[in-house]
């Protein structure tokens, strides 16, 4: 079907449907840290309530209609005393195959969960993976849909959930949660149609970016009860649209942590200028998936200046041990950005906009901060 005729159809177009559904998770929890509680299962229960969208947004059609909507997430784990009970709340994005007729989901999504027993060295000292009562939650599930009725529809699939800080608070080890789930929810029985390719104006473009970061100083689970220190970012990178929905990255990041500058000065480091020491500097790239306003957004950096980091290591003796040289060099980031201003039917055409967002850096597989910023694009 051609653009022309898809589009002078759209006003006969459905509703976006709304989706409520009812998901349970049997999860375990493997054992990451050797002093931290043994593996132990875990029990969720999910409410959702998604929206079907009906294509009437182009990104609708390039993302194959996918399902948008929030998940109201509550846990029980097999060993209440050291882990309690979790609620979360999740926005949630479920993609469909390519294929109509093919009926494997991908979902993922964003949130925040409430943990009623993190870490406490007198009352709670096993619980390393918890380190707050506030934490980011991350799902990524693969299901399968399978029609029992006319408007009803049962899945089943795998999930992997995570759950951090972002070492906002330590200790902060992380909990992952490897789950089966099954559910049942209404069927939205959407006629799919695909878009060509839309041309596009504005494919490349240069951004410009500011980010305050919090983080507590320190490993993953040492030292305990510090202050929280902020830090600085700024980065510029060049952009690159591709294929309507995708936007390609590469770019540098210059930050200054204060944390970095405090312990230097506090322990009387043999460093000649503690306030250079203090600086990180590192390349990227990135990829950017944008729906409508919203966009998530990987990048993966290389540090080609971490001083500080380095001569810390060495102090404590780690710096021979593989994984802490990697760290001293591997970093990533993964968030949400938001573009206020940009047409709701304007695919990847990101050139001057303004965008807010919100991120968890970490250095190599250890959470490193969280991070507010704010760009615009040229």
């Amino acid at each position: 079907m051609g653009l022309g005729h898809l589009m002078k159809a759209q006003d006969t177009l459905p509703k976006n449907n709304l989706v409520p559904s009812l998901n349970f998770y049997l999860g375990y929890i493997p054992q990451t840290y050797p002093t931290a509680p043994a593996g132990q299962l875990a029990f969720l229960n999910c409410l959702g309530l998604n929206r079907q969208f009906n294509g009437k947004d182009k990104w609708h059609q390039f993302f194959h209609y996918p399902k948008g909507g929030v998940e109201l997430f509550f846990g029980l784990f097999n060993n209440p005393t050291e882990f309690g009970n979790v609620v979360g709340f999740v926005p949630t994005m479920e993609l469909n195959s390519k294929h109509p007729k093919r009926k494997w989901k991908k979902k993922f999504g964003l949130g925040v969960a409430y943990f009623n027993k993190p870490f406490d060295l007198i009352k709670n000292p096993n619980n390393y993976y918890i380190g707050s009562h506030f934490v980011n939650m991350t799902t990524l599930s693969l299901l399968r849909e399978i029609k029992i009725a006319k408007n009803l529809e049962y899945t089943v699939g795998a999930s992997l959930i995570h759950f951090s800080n972002g070492h906002t608070k330590l200790p902060n080890v992380g909990l992952n949660l490897l789950a089966l789930h099954m559910g049942l929810r209404t069927s939205s029985n959407i006629e799919r149609h695909r878009y060509t390719s839309v041309p596009q104006k504005n494919k490349s473009g240069v951004v410009v970016k500011l980010g305050v970061g919090m983080h507590e100083f320190g490993a993953t689970t040492k030292a305990i009860g510090g202050p929280n220190y902020p830090s600085y970012h700024l980065s510029t990178w060049f952009s690159k649209s591709f294929r309507n929905i995708h936007v390609f990255q590469l770019g540098v990041t210059c930050a200054y942590y204060t944390s970095f500058y405090d312990y230097i000065t506090s322990q009387e480091l043999r460093l000649k200028n503690p306030r250079v020491n203090a600086f990180t500097g590192l390349i990227f790239v990135g990829h950017e998936f944008v729906f409508g306003k919203f966009g998530l957004c990987a990048q993966a950096g290389f540090y080609v200046y971490n001083p500080f980091f380095i001569k810390q290591k060495k102090i404590e003796g780690t710096w021979d041990k593989f994984g802490e040289k990697l760290e001293a060099f591997s970093t990533n980031r993964l968030g949400l950005v938001y573009y206020p201003f940009k047409k709701k039917n304007s695919l990847n055409h990101i050139k001057y906009q303004l965008q807010v967002g919100a991120f968890i850096k970490a250095n190599l597989a250890q959470a490193d901060l969280f991070e507010y910023s704010v760009a615009f694009s040229f």
